[in-house]
């Protein structure tokens, strides 16, 4: 009599193969999401960090903070007002609101979250000295999704 070779997987051999890999998405999902959101809060990080020089430097001129925060249109004729300050203010994600808040020489310049699992969450830059040195301390985002320099303590 001829034995008979064994041919494809048996069922609990697939059962196996179907059980790593529901682990194994199991884990990389969350770690994939959580990936994704630290990339977009890196937009807004960005933006804010975009503005440090350029406030720093009207302040320093001026002696106070502008008074508004006008988005560049890319046209190389865009002129601002006296008081007010040119600079890409939007992303994909994020955006700058409002302008910079308080008194020269400390001041706050704040990002929201537009998109995402971090959608409607602050990250705020603040400056006790007129710009020379910025803080990324606050806003509302979770410590987690945060660059290391920003995730303070």
């Amino acid at each position: 009599m001829k034995k008979q070779m064994q041919q494809g997987f048996t069922l609990i051999e697939l059962m196996i193969v179907v059980a790593i890999i529901g682990i194994l998405a199991a884990v990389a999902i969350p770690a994939y999401q959580d990936y994704i959101t630290r990339a977009q809060v890196a937009e807004a990080v960005s933006l804010t960090s975009g503005l440090k020089a350029p406030l720093a430097e009207y302040g320093s001129d001026k002696g106070a903070w502008p008074t508004a925060l006008v988005q560049t249109t890319g046209a190389p004729d865009q002129t601002s007002g006296g008081t007010e300050l040119i600079a890409n203010l939007s992303g994909q994600y994020a955006a700058i609101t409002g302008g910079v808040t308080g008194t020269y020489p400390a001041g706050t310049v704040t990002a929201q979250m537009s998109t995402g699992r971090a959608s409607g969450k602050t990250l705020t830059l603040v400056t006790a000295n007129g710009g020379a040195s910025w803080s990324c301390l606050g806003g509302t985002i979770e410590q987690k999704y945060r660059p290391s320099a920003c995730r303070g303590t």
